[in-house]
């Protein structure tokens, strides 16, 4: 053979490889993008209530990436049972044959992989300086004569993180409670802000991430201010020997160095148009990370005062942009009561709204409350829209509220229905926002359902003073009525809870494992054979009120189809049973009762101080 014709032959060779290597690839990438079963643009439907991603429009590169990453992680089985809201539970039967009757097991399964979102308090603090000099006073106060960076470690916590990742910017946006305590406790907050951070696809934090204002327009010649304010300090100026005779003294000293003089006038110009950028940016961008301007009484005593709890909802407004809704409680010394509000962080004109009935009839503290998004919520009249909130799980109760005043209306209340005016079980109460489950698989379409995390809380169970846990819920509209579909028992994924200190699993005094948000939700391939869906939910919950972390969790969407088909007996709830008060009202006391159980099981295993680390 000559050593032409070997060349030729070896190209070839190699050709043929690469086409065999492009073929896999390609039929790997069509595992991800031909196999997927939402297809809002085909169906046209869900197009503003649906929030969170699908793979008809994500990113392919962040897609696959992510992906990869999920399939990469090894998952462990978790079961527990589900409690199904829609069943005609037979008449006479006790409280615990009543659960076993509506009951049936269920499975998802959890990533050996935990994601901590974790705080840097020196740059939250210097982003307390910069959004209120208020603030900034109060903490320097509480140091005392110590410096504020000397207070992070013991005064300064951060949890309660709620999360969602934001297509359209390729990163996760994330909210959390920030306490800051002269006490160095956190059952006793001094102050309490929200710190907003931004994460990219791998959860690595973004600093200096800009997004632009929803409703402000960014100029066109904003590089040309930026050039301007570097002449102005002329930052361009030579600090060589001999050149920089314009910023020399007078009457210079014989030991006088020149360059050294310079470098000095030009640090200090450098940190004056720095900030001066800083100021124009602020004006068309939110920059991450910050400390979101929540104004409230900053004089006098400031404990417990500020914004709590902080959850978020991505939603899509009438220009089909994504914006985040973020929703806390905070004592309003106007109404002189605990309130919710929504801010909207995406927004620089009047970004916050108070939250209250047009009858002034809510009552009482307001905590606790879940936003969601139903269908036209999003409006095109030039209104910021609306939002859905469940006031109370049981019995529902839901508000529907302007994002223009704030003002709410009950468009539901089963408390108002006669036979359930006594079924309610407080200790369920709201946890992440509720989310749209697509519509697009056959057995979900023409059904408006959503799903959340929602929390348990238990005072005085097993060894533990209060004991908290999530759970799954999935909630159903059907004519102008809401019904909670299904609860699941305790979703602990059977982690050791870190204890009320933060050095141990113990599980005496305060135990909580609390959820704060659904973060993603991506539904990847079906597979035709076993009718069973590939699909990956990330979680955030928070533990004892000093950590937050994400988990992924896998086959949420196989779990939602079997509560349907295990409640097909009945696919709607009957409003108009005589037995409504049993069905509405038994499976609350049913997730109340095997949590019961659950803390007494776990407090037995933790009760000796077994050593946990933070973020661990």
């Amino acid at each position: 053979m000559t050593p032409t014709r070997y060349i030729l032959n070896t190209k070839v060779l190699v050709l043929l490889v690469l086409t065999l290597v492009c073929f896999v690839s390609l039929e790997s990438l069509r595992d991800v993008y031909q196999m997927t079963v939402v297809k809002l643009s085909d169906s046209g439907a869900c197009k503003e209530s649906c929030t969170h991603n699908t793979t008809t429009w994500k990113d392919k590169t962040t897609l696959a990436h992510m992906v990869r990453n999920y399939r990469n992680m090894e998952y462990t089985p978790f079961k527990f049972v589900n409690y199904l809201g829609n069943r005609n539970i037979p008449a006479g039967l006790k409280e615990a044959d009543a659960c076993n009757y509506i009951s049936h097991e269920s499975k998802l399964e959890y990533a050996n992989v935990t994601k901590f979102i974790r705080p840097n308090f020196k740059v939250l603090s210097e982003s307390v300086k910069k959004t209120d000099p208020r603030w900034h006073d109060f903490l320097k106060g509480i140091a005392g004569d110590k410096s504020i960076d000397d207070t992070l470690d013991k005064k300064w916590f951060m949890f309660g993180s709620s999360a969602e990742w934001l297509e359209e910017e390729q990163c996760y946006v994330v909210y959390s409670r920030l306490i800051i305590s002269k006490e160095e406790n956190r059952e006793h907050p001094s102050i309490s802000l929200v710190a907003a951070q931004a994460f990219d696809k791998d959860w690595k934090e973004i600093y200096g991430k800009r997004i632009k204002y929803i409703d402000v327009e960014t100029p066109e010649n904003l590089d040309e201010q930026f050039k301007a304010i570097e002449m102005k300090y002329n930052l361009t100026e030579s600090c060589m020997p001999g050149k920089s005779a314009k910023t020399l003294p007078k009457n210079k000293d014989p030991q006088f160095d020149e360059q050294e003089h310079c470098l000095k006038q030009l640090e200090a110009r450098f940190k004056m148009a720095k900030e001066e950028k800083e100021e124009l940016i602020a004006k068309y961008y939110r920059v991450y990370p910050t400390v979101l301007d929540i104004p409230f009484k900053a004089t006098g005593n400031l404990d417990y005062m500020g914004p709590e709890d902080p959850k978020i909802l991505i939603r899509r407004n009438h220009d089909g942009q994504q914006e985040p809704i973020v929703v806390y409680n905070m004592q309003d010394n106007n109404y002189e009561q605990r309130l919710m509000f929504v801010v909207l962080p995406h927004r620089k004109i009047n970004p916050i709204v108070p939250l209250v009935d047009k009858e002034y009839k809510i009552g009482g503290t307001q905590k606790n409350w879940t936003p969601f998004i139903h269908e036209g919520d999003a409006t095109s009249d030039g209104s910021r829209g609306f939002m859905h909130v469940v006031q109370h799980m049981s019995p529902t109760s839901i508000l529907k509220c302007s994002l223009d005043n704030g003002k709410c209306k009950y468009i539901f209340d089963a408390a108002k229905i006669p036979s359930l005016k006594d079924v309610g079980v407080k200790e369920l109460r709201g946890g992440s926002a509720f989310v749209k489950i697509p519509h697009g698989i056959p057995e979900l379409d023409g059904r408006n359902l959503w799903i959340a995390m929602i929390k348990s809380h238990q005072g005085h169970c097993g060894i533990s003073f209060k004991f908290y846990r999530p759970h799954l819920a999935i909630m159903e509209e059907k004519d102008g009525k809401f019904s909670m579909l299904s609860y699941s028992s305790a979703l602990h994924f059977d982690r050791d809870v870190l204890s009320w200190d933060g050095n141990s699993t113990y599980a005496g005094y305060i135990n909580i494992m609390s959820p704060n948000s659904i973060v993603s939700w991506n539904i990847i391939s079906h597979n035709h054979e076993n009718d069973t869906y590939e699909d990956y939910m990330e979680l955030s919950f928070s533990e004892s009120d000093y950590m937050s972390y994400v988990v992924t969790v896998r086959g949420v969407l196989d779990y939602i189809l079997q509560v349907l088909r295990d409640g097909s007996d009945r696919k709607f709830l009957d409003w108009t049973s005589k037995d409504l008060a049993t069905m509405v009202g038994t499976p609350p006391k049913c997730v109340r009762s095997n949590l019961k159980q659950h803390c007494s099981v776990y407090g037995n295993a933790h009760k000796e101080d077994i050593p946990k680390k933070l973020y661990t």
